[in-house]
């Protein structure tokens, strides 16, 4: 099984991948499992069970009651096996009744009850012969339609994983381990299911999840499907802005909050540090401890039994002898000798510095009008901008808060575990309607009340053509201002005039894919 997959599989040379390989291999045993099981349950259970009573029927003692039950093992067979042809009994009968003893007569009782036995005996055989026949043809269609089913499951799989790998590397905002559609890795191991090996309809259900990949963007943990927003209309937004400097600056200003405040923090460093030490050497030269005993003639160290020897005339002799061959038992001494050392070494210490607070980035929340002025190229760009900054914002772990206005709004808050689907219903927004700016404004300024929100930046895409922001909604901008909050405006293809009271005003020309800063706050620029 696992050559045949190996064969039959355009694994795209993922198998070189760890953890794809044990993605593989335990598809590979979960497959095998399945068959077993599918195998040891063949749908002939009953059959075989009223086969085995047939076999274990006696034959009855009389011609007329053989012949019935014939007919019970026709039956009990016709009812297993309506297709199969059984003209073959009377066939087989009538041959067998022919007398083959010309001497004896086809009417002789016994003769006729032998040859009925064994044409029972011989139907009895076909039947067990049909069931074996079908039971192998049923287990071999078993195993050839699961493991067809597999290799299409695990070639789909294989060809969506070698995608996604793809899209990680093309947008790892948008696909990566934190984008904003989840690892694409993940999403296509999700998609994968096993059960039901064999069965077509779901087969259809699963290859149906993978797709053409195209979707692969709006794979849903959640649900375990593939859903419903174009993978290659996403990329295309996502890829226009990544193209597009000044875009990207845009995206990359907003939420910025400076901060030129220092902050004290601990470094780790490598110190070298002198030290001095005394190192303590064995010697033989100094006799200060017995450590043992050893052979010699050192008459000082002499073990007290050698020196007994001398005490008897007889042994003396010995003792010369053994002295002259450096055999006598002594005890071994030594001593040490003590030397002052000095060295380094590294050391590691915690050291107090001071550096500048990095900027941080705080809340977004995007303004995007959604009139029917927006149809087009407007409508275009401000769904790349959502999108790039809405990735950004979870990438960054920031909340992101989304307002869509013509004549009324649609709020969507961004943050947190947000589901797909919140991303997906804008982009398949279509824009309509009439402007008012004001109700997407007002909608802004309270959720910067909120704690979540009180450091936000709000960014406003529309075409310009929104009208008059009245004094009280004007002033609670201005409040907002003061508290460091920062308000800006992207005018796509606009041509209605400065709007003085954003930080700044942008002008995008979505033919010269230029933009250009109509106003600022601080220092009011002159229309060039």
């Amino acid at each position: 099984m696992k050559k045949q997959n190996n064969n039959a599989l355009n694994t795209h040379g993922l198998l070189e991948d760890s953890e794809i390989k044990a993605k593989f291999d335990e598809s590979l045993e979960e497959v095998t499992k399945q068959i077993e099981a599918k195998l040891d349950n063949p749908p002939f259970e009953e059959e075989k069970l009223t086969l085995f009573e047939h076999k274990c029927m006696k034959n009855p003692s009389s011609l007329e009651g053989l012949e019935k039950q014939i007919q019970d093992d026709l039956s009990s067979f016709k009812k297993f096996n309506p297709s199969q042809r059984t003209d073959f009994i009377e066939q087989n009968k009538n041959e067998i009744l022919k007398p083959k003893n010309p001497n004896k007569s086809a009417d002789d009782s016994k003769f006729k009850f032998d040859k009925i036995s064994e044409l029972r005996n011989y139907n009895i055989s076909k039947w067990s012969d049909t069931l074996d026949e079908k039971t192998q043809k049923w287990e071999e269609n078993t195993k050839n339609s699961m493991s067809d089913d597999f290799r299409k499951r695990m070639q789909a799989w294989f060809d969506a994983m070698i995608k996604a790998k793809e899209l990680e590397k093309q947008a790892p905002e948008l696909f990566g381990e934190n984008g904003l559609f989840g690892d694409a890795v993940d999403m296509v191991n999700n998609a994968l299911d096993l059960d039901n090996l064999g069965d077509l309809k779901y087969q259809k259900r699963v290859l149906g999840d993978f797709g053409d990949l195209n979707n692969i963007a709006g794979f849903d943990n959640q649900k375990g499907n593939l859903s419903r927003y174009s993978i290659a209309q996403i990329l295309n937004y996502f890829n226009m802005i990544k193209n597009n400097k000044a875009l990207m600056d845009i995206c990359d200003i907003l939420g910025r909050m400076q901060n030129e405040e220092k902050e004290l923090y601990k470094e780790k460093i490598m110190e070298l540090t002198a030290y001095s030490y005394t190192q303590t050497t064995p010697t033989k030269r100094y006799k200060e401890e017995i450590i043992g005993i050893t052979l010699g003639n050192d008459l000082e160290n002499i073990v007290p039994q050698e020196m007994s020897l001398l005490d008897d005339e007889n042994l003396e002799l010995l003792f010369d002898l053994k002295y002259i061959e450096n055999r006598l038992f002594c005890f071994e001494k030594q001593g040490f000798i003590s030397n002052q050392e000095e060295s380094q070494k590294e050391v590691e210490k915690e050291v107090e510095k001071e550096r500048k607070k990095e900027d941080q980035k705080g809340p977004i929340i995007i303004c995007v009008d959604t009139s029917g002025s927006m149809k087009g190229n407007p409508e275009t760009i401000a769904k790349a901008i959502t999108l790039m900054l809405t990735a950004k914002a979870r990438k960054e772990n920031r909340n992101c808060y989304l307002i869509n206005f013509s004549t009324s709004t649609i709020c969507t808050d961004m943050s947190g575990a947000m589901g797909i689907n919140k991303i997906n219903d804008f982009l398949e927004l279509s824009f309509n309607g009439g402007t008012d700016v004001g109700a997407g404004l007002r909608v802004g300024v309270e959720q910067m009340n909120k704690e979540n929100y009180k450091n936000s930046d709000l960014l406003v895409i529309s075409d310009g053509g929104f009208g008059y922001i009245d004094n009280n909604l004007h002033k609670q901008i201005e409040e907002k201002r003061k508290q460091k909050n920062k308000f800006y405006l992207l005018d796509i293809d606009g041509n209605s005039g400065k709007k003085d009271f954003f930080d700044k005003h942008w002008v995008y020309n979505s033919n010269t894919k230029n933009i250009r800063i109509l106003c600022e706050l601080k220092q009011q620029m002159k229309d060039d």
